[in-house]
């Protein structure tokens, strides 16, 4: 029993000493706290008193930290009311400094801007107040060092930032676009000054452009290198670069590009490429070298076209107008072009009206033909006429009429000559087995716009009869008036025979033969034999055999008749003569006035030749 109380008793002895030790410990930790905040507290006064605010507010929050004691709380807290502008910028520069060093550490120029502007702004601020906060600021820069710090990362990553573009320009490879901006953001003092700084970058960025563009030039189509250049303009616009160099450089590649494909006659590509330039607002300012020489070149297109239209060169002229047509609308032109083809080319205007695989032959023009501006005939194929006429009203019709295939056509023409009702008539000379000629007249009808066959003879010529304007004589035509002349007058549409006595011709007896079969003839000559109703005339060595319902006699007569026949005959020595027949109309033997007389001639007839 003795023990268990001793031992109780060394419990509680112990516990006592532990209770003790833990009351002293409390109270040295209070009494260095106490002290502690004593410290801090007069040291903040004093350095509050000194004019150290910077150092004043630290000391002052740290004795604020300690809450163990309330030691000057209520004057701590007056006193940090009164330092709270301190507060402020210390919070702002510990805030910049730490954007700094981040933006620093991966060259993020635009957060670097973004503290250097932060940070001008608090100068600027801080310029226009007391001195107390300009000290201030000077000691809180002295400790966060914001303006050295960036400095020191605009040096760097300036120099990593043109080190790019050099190396860019050495290869002639293309950088980002951020590593131009960036160097464009870099502020003018990391520079010297603005003027060092565009002089600077406008040196490297020349030399980097350059060596790009020259790359583009050589490896890419006009069309990417035109919108890669714009895209380069562009974001020179919106950062604010002159860039003075480049459009020059893009208008001296363009304008050679342009001149090579003039030169080479390829005015599609030109086109093309001219209208890809000028549709790019970054160089469609009309005052530049390119839009100058674009509009020269194709002005003197436009004047080529038209010339070689007066040269009536019309499909080139076309051809031209149609690869223009890419640059502006040319139908006016074409049309206009089309339009004087068709008055100039009498092939052009039956194309018109024909399928072009029709043979066209003989083709002919006239002009204010039948009712028409311009008109075109030709034969189709060997089958049928073609005419094309272009009326006033710019249209253009077809008439079409048959024609024997088995004609070969010698020649066509639109004849005034043979005009009918003041219309020129198509006559068609083809050949003929029997005579010279097969004449086919073709006659325009108006009220039906109608083109008919009125006349198919053939014979030795064609003539209209002058004091029958209506009438066409055939000389010699096949059928019954072979030997003859035959009359045809127009009538119905058609040239139907008539009857038509001709007028005699004087002549000479001695020009008798110059004349044709079927002429009729009037001459003087002296009858040298007679027998009833026929005759002989002596013609030098020749002889006239004359035949008729007359009583002929020997002696002088004047002679009318037709030339029938041409022959030759033997003489009673033997010897041969030229006989020409004439069937007298009409014997005058009296002492009436007579035609022209031939040279008298000698009486030979004791020599004279005659017939059987």
């Amino acid at each position: 029993m003795a023990n268990s109380m001793y031992s109780r008793s060394k419990h509680y002895r112990n516990a006592s000493a532990l209770l003790l030790a833990v009351m002293l410990g409390l109270a040295g930790f209070k009494g260095y706290y106490s002290w502690e905040k004593t410290d801090l507290y007069a040291k903040a006064m004093k350095e509050l008193a000194d004019g150290r605010e910077l150092e004043a507010e630290k000391l002052f929050h740290d004795a604020r930290g300690n809450s163990m004691i309330q030691y000057k709380d209520q004057e701590i807290d007056e006193a940090l009311e009164k330092l709270q502008p301190v507060t402020e910028l210390k919070r702002e520069l510990l805030s910049m400094a730490g954007d700094l060093q981040n933006a620093a550490a991966v060259n993020d120029v635009p957060s670097l801007v973004k503290v250097y502007e932060s940070f001008q702004t608090m100068k600027t601020s801080i310029a226009k107040q007391d001195e107390a906060a300009k000290k201030r600021f000077a000691d809180a820069e002295a400790v966060y060092r914001v303006e050295e710090q960036l400095t020191t990362a605009f040096s760097n990553v300036k120099a990593a930032l043109l080190g790019n573009l050099e190396a860019a320009a050495a290869k002639k490879t293309n950088v980002t676009d951020s590593t131009v901006a960036y160097l464009l953001q870099i502020p003018a003092v990391y520079f010297k000054d603005e003027k060092t700084k565009k002089a600077e970058l406008n040196e490297r960025l020349k030399a980097y452009d350059q060596a790009r563009m020259d790359t583009l030039f050589k490896k890419k189509s006009f069309a990417e290198v035109v919108d890669e250049a714009a895209v380069i303009r562009k974001f020179y616009t919106a950062s604010g670069v002159q860039a003075e160099w480049f459009v020059p450089m893009v208008e001296t590649y363009a304008q050679n590009t342009l001149a090579g494909l003039l030169k080479n006659n390829d005015m599609k590509t030109f086109i093309d490429h001219a209208k890809k330039y000028q549709g790019v607002k970054e160089f469609a300012d009309s005052r530049s070298k390119v839009n100058t020489y674009i509009q020269t070149t194709l002005k003197g297109q436009f004047t080529r076209a038209e010339q070689l239209t007066a040269a009536k060169k019309f499909e080139e002229a076309i051809e031209l107008y149609g690869v223009l047509n890419a640059y502006r609308d040319t139908s006016k032109e074409v049309a206009a072009v089309e339009q004087r083809w068709l008055e100039a080319d009498p092939l052009q205007l039956l194309r018109k009206v024909t399928d072009s695989s029709v043979k066209l032959a003989n083709v002919l023009g006239a002009k204010a033909l039948w009712g028409s501006k311009q008109a075109a005939v030709g034969i189709a194929d060997g089958k049928s006429i073609i005419v094309a006429r272009l009326l006033p009203d710019q249209k253009v019709d077809k008439i079409e009429a048959g024609l024997d295939g088995s004609l070969t056509v010698k020649s066509m023409q639109v004849s005034e000559q043979l005009s009918v009702q003041n219309q020129p008539v198509l006559l068609i000379e083809a050949a003929s087995k029997t005579r010279k000629t097969r004449f086919i007249v073709y006659v325009y009808d108006a009220k039906s716009a109608d083109l008919r066959k009125a006349l198919d003879v053939e014979a030795d010529s064609l003539t209209q009869d002058k004091s029958r304007s209506v009438m066409l004589v055939a000389d010699n035509p096949a059928g019954e008036r072979a030997g003859e002349k035959a009359y045809y007058e127009y009538r119905n549409g058609q040239y139907v025979t008539v009857d038509v006595k001709p007028e005699a011709e004087d002549i000479v007896l001695t020009e008798l033969p110059k004349q044709k079969t079927g002429a009729v003839v009037r001459f003087q000559a002296s009858i040298m034999s007679a027998e009833g109703n026929t005759a002989i005339v002596a013609l030098n060595d020749d002889f006239v055999l004359l035949s008729g319902s007359f009583r002929f006699k020997t002696g002088p007569a004047v002679i009318t008749g037709t030339l029938v026949e041409k022959g030759r005959a033997n003489t009673n020595n033997g010897q041969s003569a030229v006989t020409y027949k004439i069937i007298v109309t009409g014997l005058d033997q009296g002492q009436s006035e007579s035609p022209p007389t031939s040279t008298p001639q000698p009486d030979n007839s004791k020599n004279r030749r005659t017939l059987p």
